[in-house]
């Protein structure tokens, strides 16, 4: 059945559109920056924001990147 007038069919998300194959590539981390994350996890498993982006800036790993 045709669509109204402005609705667009789901299709496949956009995010994933630009990356080959749909996935990030893996995040490798150096023994210190690990030791440092497991660390923090064992203190605070849930990080909220600030502790993130406070890990991000000692680890030179994107915030997003950790969870």
């Amino acid at each position: 059945s045709p669509l109204p007038a402005g609705e667009a069919r789901a299709g496949p998300a956009a995010p994933s559109a630009g990356r080959e194959g749909g996935r990030r590539k893996r995040t490798t981390f150096s023994k210190a920056q690990l030791e440092l994350l497991v660390r923090a996890f064992e203190k605070e498993p849930y990080p909220g924001i600030a502790l993130r982006e406070q890990l991000s800036g000692l680890t030179d790993i994107p915030e997003s990147r950790i969870q």
